[in-house]
């Protein structure tokens, strides 16, 4: 068993590998890492029968659902929510505040910033990116997240810019660029992404 802090939770069954670390200490609790009472963080919830891979580091307040598993390195920052059944690829990144819905798919190396929400039965390939600031720290910081319908498919290596709303079932070609928002049933491609067709119907989960 891993390192557990705090008033965390873990359902039944979940295993959690011996280098991992649950309930650690999120941005708001400096003091306690200073005075080292990392022990004293509010802790996280983990549902049934999760699996957490070593050097998976999840912080304080993350609520997840049943069935969950992480690869290797993975990182689930503060206040976020998982549903069921969702994989967190090795490497991902998960800032705070992020929403993650039932059953969705993140691969490897998987960047997901601060105020991101992703809908039920997502699919999200490696190395794709997120962005959430527009300015890039400049100016007044605004976190604007993505929003990610159910359904959605987003490929490898693809890259959304803040607050675009991307709809259900649509699909994402590797490598694009998605400036602005995505219709439902859209297919997408290019830097920037743009409209190359439409999700097949016998391809549709409605």
């Amino acid at each position: 068993m891993g390192r557990i802090l705090g008033d965390t939770k873990l359902g039944d069954g979940t295993y959690v590998a011996e280098t991992a670390v649950i309930g650690h200490p999120g941005k708001h609790d400096k003091e306690l890492m200073i005075s080292g009472r990392e022990n004293e963080t509010r802790g996280s919830i983990l549902g049934e029968n999760c699996v957490i891979r070593d050097y998976t580091i999840i912080y304080t307040d993350v609520k997840m659902g049943d069935r969950c598993q992480t690869g290797h390195h993975a990182l689930i920052r503060e206040e976020t929510e998982i549903g069921d059944q969702v994989i967190i690829g090795t490497s991902t990144v998960i800032e705070d505040q992020c929403k993650i819905g039932n059953r969705t798919s993140i691969q490897t190396g998987v960047y997901i910033p601060t105020n991101t929400i992703i809908g039920d039965d997502v699919f999200i390939g490696p190395r794709a990116c997120f962005t959430n600031d527009k300015y890039m720290g400049r100016g007044d910081i605004n976190l604007i997240g993505a929003r990610v319908g159910d359904h959605a498919r987003i490929g490898a290596n693809t890259t959304i810019l803040p607050g675009v709303k991307i709809g259900r079932d649509t699909v994402i070609g590797a490598g694009a660029v998605v400036t602005k928002d995505v219709p439902d049933f859209a297919i997408m491609a290019g830097v920037p992404a743009r409209q190359i067709g439409e999700t097949p119907k016998d391809h549709r989960r409605l």
